[in-house]
């Protein structure tokens, strides 16, 4: 019996996270710096290549961080992850790590970059709450989806 309303109370987790997430999806506006498109492919390769650095930092110390410290690092998350999505123009991978696979299936590639932006957002939305786990939660799927990015594009 116990195991049974486990599963039950664990299915309704899930929904319930899902519709959170999804929630937070549908509220999601990427908008990258506009100085960033009038950036040379060289600075735009320079910059990408700043800001993953920056992302690996970021992430690393985040998870000891709450407040607004915490908030400030979602930030910076959100800014990146949208970011990315105009540091990527065609022609830009010449003597870098990105595989062309990028701009054969680039769909696929910003969609990834969309849901950093909305992970990121979440983790926003879970520091403001002070709901550590949360928090955590959404910097484990962000983590997920730049091994999954660097796995599938990265060289």
């Amino acid at each position: 019996m116990r195991l049974s309303k486990f599963v039950v109370t664990a299915a309704v987790a899930v929904a319930i996270g899902a519709a959170a997430f999804t929630s937070i999806a549908q509220d999601v506006v990427i908008t990258p710096d506009p100085a960033l498109s009038t950036l040379t492919v060289e600075q735009m390769v320079a910059k990408r290549q700043e800001l993953m650095k920056l992302n690996g930092a970021t992430l690393k110390a985040a998870g000891s961080l709450t407040g607004a410290e915490a908030v400030a690092a979602a930030d910076t998350l959100i800014s990146n992850f949208s970011s990315y999505t105009v540091l990527f123009p065609e022609g830009s991978g010449a003597g870098t790590d990105a595989k062309p696979e990028i701009w054969q299936n680039y769909e696929a590639f910003q969609g990834l970059l969309t849901q950093g932006v909305v992970a990121a957002t979440a983790m926003k939305a879970a520091a403001e709450a002070g709901d550590a786990d949360a928090y955590g939660a959404s910097m484990k799927t962000i983590g997920g989806l730049c091994g999954q990015c660097h796995q599938q594009f990265r060289a």
